[in-house]
Protein backbone atom coordinates (compact mmCIF):
# COMPACT_ATOMS: atom_id res chain seq x y z
CA UNK A 1 0.00 0.00 0.00
CA UNK A 2 1.32 3.78 -0.70
CA UNK A 3 -0.12 6.72 0.70
CA UNK A 4 0.35 10.22 -0.53
CA UNK A 5 2.81 12.44 1.34
CA UNK A 6 -0.18 15.23 1.15
CA UNK A 7 -3.51 14.68 1.73
CA UNK A 8 -5.85 17.20 -0.46
CA UNK A 9 -9.25 18.01 0.62
CA UNK A 10 -11.60 15.52 -0.63
CA UNK A 11 -8.90 13.30 -1.69
CA UNK A 12 -8.06 9.85 -0.28
CA UNK A 13 -4.75 9.35 0.42
CA UNK A 14 -4.96 5.40 -0.06
CA UNK A 15 -4.50 3.26 -3.31
CA UNK A 16 -7.62 2.05 -5.96
CA UNK A 17 -7.07 -1.52 -3.40
CA UNK A 18 -6.80 0.25 -0.31
CA UNK A 19 -9.93 2.26 -1.27
CA UNK A 20 -11.93 -1.14 -1.64
CA UNK A 21 -10.81 -2.16 1.28
CA UNK A 22 -12.11 0.52 3.16
CA UNK A 23 -15.29 0.68 1.96
CA UNK A 24 -15.98 -2.97 2.03
CA UNK A 25 -15.27 -3.07 5.76
CA UNK A 26 -17.32 0.60 6.13
CA UNK A 27 -20.38 -1.02 4.27
CA UNK A 28 -20.10 -4.41 6.68
CA UNK A 29 -20.57 -2.45 9.40
CA UNK A 30 -16.80 -2.26 10.92
CA UNK A 31 -15.98 0.70 12.99
CA UNK A 32 -14.11 3.63 12.06
CA UNK A 33 -12.09 4.18 14.81
CA UNK A 34 -10.94 -0.28 14.16
CA UNK A 35 -10.48 0.58 10.79
CA UNK A 36 -8.13 3.63 11.45
CA UNK A 37 -6.83 1.12 14.08
CA UNK A 38 -5.71 -1.17 10.77
CA UNK A 39 -4.42 1.40 8.49
CA UNK A 40 -1.82 2.45 11.50
CA UNK A 41 -1.09 -0.82 11.60
CA UNK A 42 -0.33 -1.32 7.89
CA UNK A 43 2.09 1.66 8.05
CA UNK A 44 -0.28 4.58 7.38
CA UNK A 45 -0.21 7.48 9.60
CA UNK A 46 -2.99 8.11 12.07
CA UNK A 47 -3.55 11.38 10.50
CA UNK A 48 -3.73 10.12 7.20
CA UNK A 49 -5.72 7.49 8.25
CA UNK A 50 -8.43 9.18 9.69
CA UNK A 51 -8.60 11.54 6.36
CA UNK A 52 -8.74 8.32 4.37
CA UNK A 53 -12.18 6.97 6.49
CA UNK A 54 -13.87 10.08 6.37
CA UNK A 55 -13.14 10.44 2.93
CA UNK A 56 -14.92 7.11 2.15
CA UNK A 57 -17.56 7.86 4.25
CA UNK A 58 -18.35 11.66 2.74
CA UNK A 59 -18.41 10.06 -0.66
CA UNK A 60 -22.00 10.17 -1.48
CA UNK A 61 -22.71 6.57 -2.80
CA UNK A 62 -20.67 5.48 0.12
CA UNK A 63 -23.07 7.40 2.93
CA UNK A 64 -26.43 6.36 0.94
CA UNK A 65 -24.82 2.32 0.98
CA UNK A 66 -24.24 2.91 4.70
CA UNK A 67 -27.99 4.34 5.27
CA UNK A 68 -29.58 1.15 3.69
CA UNK A 69 -27.24 -1.20 5.53
CA UNK A 70 -28.01 0.64 8.76
CA UNK A 71 -32.05 -0.12 8.07
CA UNK A 72 -31.52 -3.43 6.80
CA UNK A 73 -29.42 -3.97 10.34
CA UNK A 74 -32.54 -2.39 12.21
CA UNK A 75 -35.11 -4.79 10.95
CA UNK A 76 -32.42 -7.67 11.29
CA UNK A 77 -32.09 -7.36 14.69
CA UNK A 78 -35.92 -6.69 15.25
CA UNK A 79 -36.65 -10.12 13.54
CA UNK A 80 -34.16 -11.37 16.00
CA UNK A 81 -35.68 -10.22 18.77
CA UNK A 82 -39.03 -11.95 17.72
CA UNK A 83 -36.87 -14.93 17.74
CA UNK A 84 -35.74 -14.41 21.07
CA UNK A 85 -39.36 -14.12 22.19
CA UNK A 86 -40.90 -16.63 20.54
CA UNK A 87 -38.40 -19.44 21.85
CA UNK A 88 -38.92 -17.85 25.56
CA UNK A 89 -41.88 -20.04 26.30
CA UNK A 90 -42.55 -22.56 28.81
CA UNK A 91 -41.64 -25.85 26.80
CA UNK A 92 -39.62 -26.09 23.50
CA UNK A 93 -40.98 -23.97 20.72
CA UNK A 94 -44.02 -26.10 18.68
CA UNK A 95 -46.95 -26.13 16.44
CA UNK A 96 -49.81 -26.36 18.47
CA UNK A 97 -52.87 -28.66 17.74
CA UNK A 98 -56.61 -28.20 18.53
CA UNK A 99 -59.33 -31.25 18.10
CA UNK A 100 -62.08 -28.34 18.57
CA UNK A 101 -60.66 -24.79 17.48
CA UNK A 102 -63.45 -22.07 16.85
CA UNK A 103 -63.19 -19.86 13.66
CA UNK A 104 -62.81 -16.60 16.09
CA UNK A 105 -59.98 -18.27 18.35
CA UNK A 106 -58.60 -19.28 14.86
CA UNK A 107 -58.15 -16.02 13.92
CA UNK A 108 -57.32 -14.11 16.82
CA UNK A 109 -54.56 -16.73 18.37
CA UNK A 110 -53.03 -17.68 15.34
CA UNK A 111 -53.94 -16.01 12.24
CA UNK A 112 -53.05 -12.69 12.78
CA UNK A 113 -50.43 -13.22 15.13
CA UNK A 114 -48.46 -15.29 12.55
CA UNK A 115 -48.26 -18.64 13.75
CA UNK A 116 -49.09 -22.25 12.32
CA UNK A 117 -51.81 -24.32 14.04
CA UNK A 118 -53.19 -27.84 13.16
CA UNK A 119 -56.43 -28.16 13.87
CA UNK A 120 -59.05 -31.35 12.98
CA UNK A 121 -61.92 -30.76 10.79
CA UNK A 122 -65.41 -33.12 9.67
CA UNK A 123 -65.08 -31.73 6.23
CA UNK A 124 -63.14 -34.77 4.87
CA UNK A 125 -66.21 -37.26 5.74
CA UNK A 126 -67.79 -34.55 3.48
CA UNK A 127 -65.85 -35.45 0.26
CA UNK A 128 -66.97 -37.78 -2.48
CA UNK A 129 -64.19 -40.61 -1.26
CA UNK A 130 -63.81 -42.51 -4.70
CA UNK A 131 -62.94 -39.30 -6.21
CA UNK A 132 -60.32 -37.98 -3.88
CA UNK A 133 -58.98 -41.75 -3.73
CA UNK A 134 -55.00 -41.79 -4.75
CA UNK A 135 -55.88 -43.98 -7.12
CA UNK A 136 -57.89 -41.92 -8.73
CA UNK A 137 -56.16 -38.63 -8.02
CA UNK A 138 -53.63 -40.44 -10.13
CA UNK A 139 -55.38 -41.36 -13.26
CA UNK A 140 -56.52 -37.84 -13.48
CA UNK A 141 -53.29 -36.21 -13.48
CA UNK A 142 -51.80 -38.60 -16.09
CA UNK A 143 -48.93 -41.55 -15.53
CA UNK A 144 -46.77 -38.78 -16.28
CA UNK A 145 -47.90 -36.08 -14.43
CA UNK A 146 -48.05 -38.17 -11.16
CA UNK A 147 -44.80 -39.52 -10.96
CA UNK A 148 -43.96 -36.18 -9.45
CA UNK A 149 -45.19 -33.73 -6.77
CA UNK A 150 -47.60 -31.13 -8.03
CA UNK A 151 -50.35 -28.55 -6.80
CA UNK A 152 -52.70 -27.57 -9.30
CA UNK A 153 -55.71 -25.21 -9.07
CA UNK A 154 -58.80 -27.08 -8.78
CA UNK A 155 -61.15 -24.61 -11.15
CA UNK A 156 -58.02 -24.20 -13.62
CA UNK A 157 -57.97 -27.45 -14.89
CA UNK A 158 -60.66 -29.28 -16.65
CA UNK A 159 -58.92 -32.70 -15.65
CA UNK A 160 -59.97 -31.89 -12.18
CA UNK A 161 -64.02 -30.98 -12.66
CA UNK A 162 -65.20 -33.46 -10.55
CA UNK A 163 -62.82 -32.22 -7.53
CA UNK A 164 -64.01 -28.93 -7.71
CA UNK A 165 -67.51 -29.98 -8.12
CA UNK A 166 -67.79 -31.92 -5.12
CA UNK A 167 -65.02 -29.63 -3.04
CA UNK A 168 -66.37 -28.98 0.81
CA UNK A 169 -65.39 -25.91 2.43
CA UNK A 170 -64.39 -25.13 5.96
CA UNK A 171 -67.16 -22.82 7.19
CA UNK A 172 -65.97 -20.14 9.39
CA UNK A 173 -62.50 -20.54 8.18
CA UNK A 174 -62.72 -19.96 4.39
CA UNK A 175 -64.32 -17.89 2.26
CA UNK A 176 -67.86 -19.05 1.14
CA UNK A 177 -67.18 -18.76 -2.61
CA UNK A 178 -65.45 -22.04 -3.50
CA UNK A 179 -63.82 -20.40 -6.34
CA UNK A 180 -62.56 -17.56 -4.12
CA UNK A 181 -60.94 -19.29 -2.30
CA UNK A 182 -58.47 -20.90 -5.00
CA UNK A 183 -58.59 -24.24 -4.04
CA UNK A 184 -55.65 -26.25 -5.15
CA UNK A 185 -55.28 -30.07 -5.50
CA UNK A 186 -51.63 -31.10 -3.88
CA UNK A 187 -50.40 -34.79 -4.94
CA UNK A 188 -47.38 -36.69 -3.76
CA UNK A 189 -46.29 -39.96 -4.72
CA UNK A 190 -45.01 -42.28 -2.40
CA UNK A 191 -41.25 -40.88 -0.86
CA UNK A 192 -41.81 -37.54 -2.25
CA UNK A 193 -39.68 -34.56 -0.92
CA UNK A 194 -40.55 -31.23 -1.48
CA UNK A 195 -37.83 -28.51 -0.39
CA UNK A 196 -38.41 -25.74 2.10
CA UNK A 197 -40.13 -22.72 0.31
CA UNK A 198 -41.83 -19.07 1.24
CA UNK A 199 -45.44 -19.15 1.58
CA UNK A 200 -46.00 -16.16 -0.53
CA UNK A 201 -49.61 -16.01 1.34
CA UNK A 202 -51.79 -17.84 4.49
CA UNK A 203 -52.69 -21.24 3.23
CA UNK A 204 -54.70 -23.44 4.87
CA UNK A 205 -53.18 -26.49 3.97
CA UNK A 206 -56.15 -30.04 4.29
CA UNK A 207 -54.71 -33.30 4.43
CA UNK A 208 -56.92 -35.76 2.93
CA UNK A 209 -55.08 -39.11 1.90
CA UNK A 210 -51.20 -40.17 3.24
CA UNK A 211 -49.03 -38.76 5.73
CA UNK A 212 -47.68 -35.35 5.55
CA UNK A 213 -44.00 -34.87 7.20
CA UNK A 214 -43.51 -31.15 7.41
CA UNK A 215 -40.37 -28.74 8.37
CA UNK A 216 -41.89 -25.20 9.01
CA UNK A 217 -39.35 -22.09 9.48
CA UNK A 218 -40.80 -18.29 10.84
CA UNK A 219 -40.87 -15.55 8.68
CA UNK A 220 -38.41 -13.61 11.30
CA UNK A 221 -35.76 -16.18 10.14
CA UNK A 222 -34.99 -14.58 7.35
CA UNK A 223 -32.16 -12.95 7.90
CA UNK A 224 -30.83 -16.76 8.92
CA UNK A 225 -32.33 -18.17 5.49
CA UNK A 226 -30.58 -15.70 3.34
CA UNK A 227 -27.48 -17.27 4.03
CA UNK A 228 -25.78 -19.36 1.67
CA UNK A 229 -23.90 -22.25 4.14
CA UNK A 230 -25.31 -20.44 7.98
CA UNK A 231 -22.92 -22.04 10.71
CA UNK A 232 -24.66 -24.40 13.55
CA UNK A 233 -25.05 -21.55 15.75
CA UNK A 234 -27.11 -19.41 13.46
CA UNK A 235 -28.72 -22.33 11.18
CA UNK A 236 -32.77 -21.11 11.71
CA UNK A 237 -35.14 -22.41 13.38
CA UNK A 238 -37.44 -25.94 12.25
CA UNK A 239 -40.42 -26.69 13.43
CA UNK A 240 -41.61 -30.41 12.79
CA UNK A 241 -45.38 -31.47 12.56
CA UNK A 242 -47.07 -34.18 10.78
CA UNK A 243 -50.67 -33.83 9.35
CA UNK A 244 -52.49 -37.09 9.23
CA UNK A 245 -55.65 -37.26 7.32
CA UNK A 246 -58.69 -34.97 8.36
CA UNK A 247 -55.90 -32.27 9.51
CA UNK A 248 -55.63 -28.91 9.06
CA UNK A 249 -52.52 -26.77 8.78
CA UNK A 250 -52.46 -23.03 8.83
CA UNK A 251 -48.93 -22.01 6.32
CA UNK A 252 -48.54 -18.09 8.00
CA UNK A 253 -47.63 -16.07 5.16
CA UNK A 254 -43.63 -14.98 5.22
CA UNK A 255 -42.87 -18.71 6.63
CA UNK A 256 -41.06 -21.47 5.14
CA UNK A 257 -42.13 -25.03 4.55
CA UNK A 258 -40.77 -28.08 3.34
CA UNK A 259 -42.41 -31.73 3.45
CA UNK A 260 -41.95 -35.22 2.69
CA UNK A 261 -44.89 -38.03 1.88
CA UNK A 262 -42.85 -41.47 2.80
CA UNK A 263 -46.49 -42.91 1.73
CA UNK A 264 -47.55 -40.54 -1.01
CA UNK A 265 -50.38 -37.69 -0.26
CA UNK A 266 -53.30 -36.25 -1.50
CA UNK A 267 -54.60 -32.76 0.15
CA UNK A 268 -56.35 -29.29 -0.94
CA UNK A 269 -55.22 -25.85 0.53
CA UNK A 270 -57.43 -22.97 0.36
CA UNK A 271 -56.51 -19.16 0.15
CA UNK A 272 -58.81 -17.43 0.94
CA UNK A 273 -60.72 -16.63 4.35
CA UNK A 274 -63.94 -15.59 6.12
CA UNK A 275 -62.67 -12.19 6.71
CA UNK A 276 -63.11 -8.82 5.25
CA UNK A 277 -59.71 -8.89 3.78
CA UNK A 278 -59.69 -12.15 2.53
CA UNK A 279 -55.78 -12.66 2.70
CA UNK A 280 -52.33 -10.50 2.67
CA UNK A 281 -49.26 -11.32 0.16
CA UNK A 282 -45.78 -10.98 0.82
CA UNK A 283 -44.22 -9.91 -2.79
CA UNK A 284 -40.80 -10.62 -1.92
CA UNK A 285 -39.51 -9.57 -5.09
CA UNK A 286 -40.81 -6.73 -5.16
CA UNK A 287 -38.75 -3.66 -6.23
CA UNK A 288 -38.35 -1.26 -3.70
CA UNK A 289 -39.44 2.51 -4.10
CA UNK A 290 -36.99 5.18 -4.75
CA UNK A 291 -36.67 7.81 -1.39
CA UNK A 292 -37.81 11.13 -1.93
CA UNK A 293 -35.85 13.54 -4.23
CA UNK A 294 -33.45 16.21 -2.67
CA UNK A 295 -33.56 19.27 -3.22
CA UNK A 296 -32.25 21.16 -6.46
CA UNK A 297 -30.41 23.71 -4.86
Amino acid sequence: MRASSEVEAGTSPLTPEWRRWLVENLVRGASPKELVASLEKAGVSAEQARRAVEVEQQEPFVAGALRAVGMQRKLEGLLDVYAELFQQTDGPPRVDRHDALSPAAFFERYYFDNLPVVLRAEWRALLEPEAWSPGNVASLLGEREARHACCVPLFEDSRLERLARGLTLLRGFTAEDARACEPRLWWEPPGAEVPLRAARRNVLLAQVHGERRLQLVPAFELRRMALASPEPDDAPLRLDVTLSPGECLLLPVGWWYGFSAPGGGVAVSFEAFALPEPNVTWDADAEPQPSPLPPRD
